[in-house]
């Protein structure tokens, strides 16, 4: 048998929406799940009342008794790492960081040439606070990379990395032989 949903059955308050869902419990009968939509929200919160349609609710659907649905979490929200940010306009070879990052969240990398410049950029990676700095690779060839000559404008600006490694913290070594730069390492 298959799950029946049924469309909007009534306007709750303040612009709510609810809907029922009959699931097919496999064994004869269905769990009815309730879903109401909040109107200020994306998120849905439900509750599920279990019984059966012609027929009694099994002893395992039973045990489950109106059982809530968890709330979404919301999708869209800031990250909680701090930005790093500078600005570069000399010859000296800058290392800029630690980034901690929020874990499985990407890392993006922003150089934008102010003044017309030239110079290197690499983004590394560490796992002991900071002591062993090493590129990141994909296939044993190195990523986070980026070298250019004479540039205007927006040089990288791009998501280079996902962490999911609770003790990894990320760097940026910058250098400039000509022009300025600004630098964002965020996610």
């Amino acid at each position: 048998m298959v799950d029946i949903t049924t469309p909007d059955l009534l306007p709750g308050l303040s612009g709510n929406i609810v809907k029922k869902r009959l699931v097919d419990m496999g064994d004869g009968t269905f769990a009815e799940m309730t879903v109401t939509t909040l109107a200020a929200s994306a998120n849905a919160v439900g509750t599920v009342n279990l019984g059966s349609l012609n027929g009694a609710a099994t002893a395992a659907n039973q045990a489950l008794g109106n059982a809530a649905l968890s709330t979404l979490t919301a999708p869209f929200t800031a990250a909680t790492s701090v930005a790093l940010t500078a600005t570069i306009g000399d010859t000296v070879a800058h290392l800029l960081g630690p980034l901690t990052p929020q874990l499985n969240r990407q890392i993006w990398v922003t150089l934008n040439a102010t003044v017309q410049a030239s110079g290197t950029a690499q983004l590394l990676r560490s796992t002991d606070g900071g002591t062993t700095r090493l590129a990141i690779t994909r296939q044993g060839v190195a990523i986070g990379t980026f070298t250019f000559n004479s540039m205007t404008g927006a040089i990288v600006n791009e998501p280079v990395q996902t962490e999911t490694d609770a003790s990894a913290t990320y760097y940026l070594a910058i250098t400039l032989t000509a022009g300025a730069v600004s630098v964002r390492m965020a996610q």
